[in-house]
């Protein structure tokens, strides 16, 4: 009809109501010069950095000398709406951020059986052949509206839409659901106004136990006993913001939390707050960062949830890339400390004042300083060098954002740029805020990358 080929039509209505995740990229062109505007991004796609953007132009006038097809197809297609959906499968979001464009390649090339994305773009009869140089395989057409790409990608037509499917099935079922509003998630499920009537970049919908998020120490989404996920993202005067809003079947309020990170010494690149009173979120944080250890595992796990009950807050500190970690359990009130720790089978230097133990090829050492008990990769000498030092985290301009996060279930600080510059080389100021909190019925995990 004349409103499904100019507008009033929607991406989402492709969408079964089976299905359990789906992304939306809405009109990345849009978007693009303000992405580039952020350091991690502008560093990934400009020629100083990774120099996404190049390569990229490269490939498609490749494409042009070789298949005639115009670069402007691929363009139009990546700068307008583009949706992905899948049903049955782990959805993990730090596995759409990649540095290398074969990636996306390879990701498009091997999409499930049930899933699927949409291209909203003016050149839907030239996107096969496109595509077809791109993922490097061949293009067959069934029929007037049904090309085969590769063994087995189908694709399909629908107005101003290009619909490439991991099965026939599937790709039969997002066109009969488009014509079906009965058919349709974005129809029963009420919060889809919400993302069609705002502006964001990145946006979606998730059935609980399908969206993963994993950043470094056991952050993770915890949606066992929700109804559903909503994410959102925008961005403006340099920052990417991600939101995730889960509504939970029971209500639980986050409370306020003093803390005093900011007071720690600016040697380390990655940076945790977690509540004591929070002892799911530390422990998921020890399963972690000790994965691979059996038999200590309780052990370890028992020591630290004693020493989190007579402290105030626990922060997890290091150099991530360098394997330096550091547990600090602020405000430690603890008497019976030593026969704690002699569960642990950890060795006491009467000189040094410390503990010692071996976990998997590490040596931690544990000791108190000042009114912190700390469990490290570095011993009590090379952390009061560190306490010595002149500038600390509250020190960054960033820290007057991160301060004001007060009310948190975790919250964390990454210098991504820092990691980037001793891993690669590479100078970008970019930095990384998570926060986790919960009011009423929702929680809600936000990010912000600069």
């Amino acid at each position: 009809t004349f409103l499904q080929l100019f507008g009033g039509s929607d991406i989402f209505n492709f969408v079964h109501k089976d299905y359990d995740f789906v992304l939306r990229i809405s009109k990345g062109g849009s978007w693009y010069d303000e992405l580039k505007k952020v350091p991690f991004f502008s560093f990934i796609s400009d020629r100083k950095g990774l120099g996404f953007e190049d390569s990229f132009s490269r490939v498609l006038e490749d494409m042009r000398y070789k298949t005639g097809v115009v670069p402007a197809v691929v363009q139009d297609a990546m700068s307008n709406d583009i949706l992905f959906a899948s049903k049955g499968i782990d959805v993990d979001i730090s596995n759409f951020v990649s540095f290398d464009i074969n990636y996306y390649l390879e990701f498009i090339k091997n999409i499930a059986s049930n899933s699927f994305l949409v291209f909203e773009t003016k050149y839907t009869t030239q996107l096969p052949k496109a595509l077809s140089y791109l993922l490097s395989v061949n293009v067959r057409t069934v029929s007037q509206n049904l090309y085969i790409i590769g063994d087995t990608l189908y694709s399909s037509t629908s107005g101003k839409y290009f619909i490439i499917a991991g099965s026939k099935q599937t790709l039969e079922l997002a066109l009969k659901t488009f014509q079906t509003p009965d058919m349709q998630l974005s129809k029963s499920v009420k919060e889809f106004d919400r993302l069609k009537a705002g502006t964001f970049f990145i946006s979606g919908f998730s059935k609980p136990n399908t969206l993963k998020i994993n950043l470094p120490g056991g952050i993770k989404i915890d949606d066992s006993d929700s109804e559903y996920l909503l994410f959102t993202s925008t961005i403006s005067a340099g920052s990417f913001t991600f939101t995730v809003e889960q509504k939970n079947k029971k209500q639980n309020n986050t409370t306020k939390i003093n803390d005093s990170i900011g007071t720690l010494p600016l040697n380390w690149n990655y940076y945790l707050s977690i509540p004591s009173k929070n002892t799911a979120a530390l422990i998921n944080s020890v399963e972690v960062w000790f994965s691979g250890i059996t038999s200590d595992l309780i052990r370890l796990t028992d020591f630290f949830k004693y020493s989190a009950s007579l402290s105030n807050n626990i922060y997890v500190v290091g150099r991530l890339e360098a394997g330096e970690l550091v547990f600090i359990f602020d405000t430690f009130t603890g008497k019976d400390l030593e026969t704690n720790i002699a569960k642990l089978g950890a060795k006491y230097d009467s000189q040094k004042q410390e503990w010692s133990l071996n976990i998997q090829n590490s040596k931690f050492y544990i000791y108190k300083t000042g009114n912190r008990l700390i469990m490290a990769t570095v011993d009590k000498v090379r952390f009061e060098q560190y306490e010595k030092s002149t500038r600390r985290l509250k020190d960054l301009p960033i820290f007057f954002d991160f301060s004001k996060i007060t009310t948190y279930d975790v919250k964390l600080f990454m210098d991504i740029g820092d990691i980037i510059k001793t891993t690669t080389g590479f100078n970008v100021i970019s930095k990384l805020l998570f926060w986790q909190y919960s009011i009423g019925y929702l929680s809600y995990y936000k990010f912000i990358i600069s």
